[in-house]
């Protein structure tokens, strides 16, 4: 078999990314990053696989306020105390080749560094379920990025009756300088995600962590293959793929719904007591207790990609720039009695005289100066959500139902049972639910919804966005089509 070796500059990125993602660990030589010929050498390239995730371009910020920014769910408060210049592009809806998502580097950065451990597995190890493991996880990281590429700078599965449309390039070897490739359709680019996971389920030992890391919910695991998948079926219109697997994550009992009383906590004016609250604050993607968490992105202090000030904690704080702020468009969807209408932030800001609100999920670590934050990724919730919508559309568990999914998720948030759901009323406890985690504007796309905002600081047409509308897609970085003439910018650019 051919071998494929990183290049030193790009080994030596990944690897050294995953600095307190791990306990201590000594960061590899430059020669022997380019052998790449021992299983513990495969181990740490993998371990540092998962690094530019926590990126400011991807989970630890752009990547979730982008795709909240743009819809009901968030507001600019332009001309506010708040308002240093950031965000207003995403919230605008403007963007242009020189102006766009910077995650097409970070996600092909992560599948180039799995493409070069799976590509090089072969005989590293005299136990096979040891390599299988960790193709398993590299298999896994390769699927999620090429799924929120294609998200990112695509038009939704269902824009074309066969998806047949243009969605980015899928790389299952490792690329050579004077490589150009092409886009592929969308079907062939949902076609490798679901190839990849369901690879990984079927090798990965159902028990397997990774050693030595600090927080066990932010590696690769079989639930998490599983949950990833239900989410896939989801936006390929696979209902009954999406209730399967979203079933198996429900019934491996390894993860339980938080409660009211795990979600309560008092929004007070008080500075002191608000920072009491929030480290306490169980929901927090800092301090939360595993509960739901399925998979999520480790942040911390001292990593090479991601915290700061362009972080998501930061931008959704009032302590630091506060851009990211969140809507009344979404918070008047909550009842009374409904905790998750609690988990926001508000202070007024003196240069306008009105009260800017932030979602509460991303406090961030070190409360009043917050620089680092876990982002959670799939969750308890969302399985139900999932399996809610797909039965809905026609999927059959056994002993599941539309109603009782719900109920699952209304029982727990202090909220009134709906005893019949509507599709409208599946959509609306999904966005009540998954707020601020990156989901509305994808789940919008993939429904054929328009998104519409009210309660808006944005020019006139970002708060109406239809089906079939360019800007769904964003536009491709120009540097990328600049040097590639196989790449095809996205209409509208």
């Amino acid at each position: 078999m051919k071998k494929y070796i990183f290049t030193a500059a790009l080994a030596l990125s990944v690897l050294t990314g995953c600095k307190d993602f791990l306990t201590e660990e000594p960061v590899l030589s430059q020669s022997d990053v380019l052998t790449l010929s021992t299983y513990e050498g495969l181990d740490k390239v993998t371990a540092g696989a998962y690094a530019p995730l926590a990126s400011t371009a991807w989970y630890g910020g752009d990547f979730i306020i982008i795709n909240e920014m743009k819809t009901g769910n968030g507001k600019k408060y332009i001309g506010s105390d708040f308002d240093t210049g950031r965000c207003t592009d995403w919230y605008n809806i403007n963007y242009t080749p020189d102006n766009t998502s910077s995650l097409w580097g970070y996600g092909y950065y992560v599948i180039t560094a799995a493409n070069n451990v799976i590509l090089n597995l072969e005989g590293k190890s005299d136990n096979q379920q040891d390599l299988n493991n960790l193709k398993a996880e590299c298999l896994f990281l390769r699927a999620l990025s090429h799924f929120d590429l294609v998200r990112t700078y695509a038009q939704p599965y269902n824009y074309t009756e066969d998806a047949s449309h243009l969605g980015v390039p899928v790389i299952t070897t490792v690329q050579a300088a004077t490589d150009m490739p092409a886009r592929e359709t969308v079907a062939k680019v949902y076609g490798q995600i679901e190839a990849d996971l369901l690879e990984a389920e079927k090798i990965i030992d159902p028990s397997y962590v990774r050693a030595g890391v600090k927080d066990t919910r932010s590696v690769v695991s079989l639930e998490a293959i599983q949950a990833l998948l239900s989410r896939v079926y989801l936006y390929m219109g696979n209902w009954q793929g999406c209730a399967d697997y979203a079933t198996k994550v429900i019934n491996s009992k390894k993860f339980s719904m938080w409660t009211v009383d795990d979600l309560s906590f008092v929004n007070s004016e008080n500075a002191a007591e608000r920072a009491t609250n929030y480290e306490n604050f169980v929901y927090s993607f800092d301090s939360h207790s595993d509960g739901e968490v399925i998979f999520e992105v480790y942040g911390a202090s001292g990593q090479s990609y991601g915290g700061g000030n362009e972080a998501i904690c930061s931008l959704t704080s009032e302590n630091q720039y506060g851009d990211a702020g969140a809507c009344a468009d979404l918070m008047k969807l909550y009842a009374e009695g409904d905790v998750r209408g609690t988990m926001f932030q508000s202070k007024l800001s003196g240069k306008d005289n009105r009260t800017v609100y932030w979602t509460a999920k991303y406090f961030g670590k070190g409360l009043t100066t917050p620089d680092y934050t876990n982002t959670i990724v799939l969750r308890l919730s969302e399985m139900y959500l999932n399996r809610a919508e797909a039965i809905y559309n026609g999927a059959s568990i056994s002993g599941a139902s539309t109603s009782s999914d719900i109920k699952t998720i209304t029982s727990n948030r202090g909220a009134a049972d709906i005893p019949n759901p509507s599709i409208s009323d599946i959509y609306g406890e999904r966005r009540k639910e998954l707020a601020w985690e990156g989901h509305e504007w994808f789940d919008l796309a993939r429904t054929g919804r328009t998104m519409t905002r009210t309660d808006s600081d944005a020019n006139a047409a970002a708060n109406e966005v239809r089906p079939g509308d360019t800007r769904w897609a964003m536009p491709i970085p120009r540097r990328e089509t600049t040097v590639n003439d196989n790449l095809k910018q996205n209409p509208g650019y």
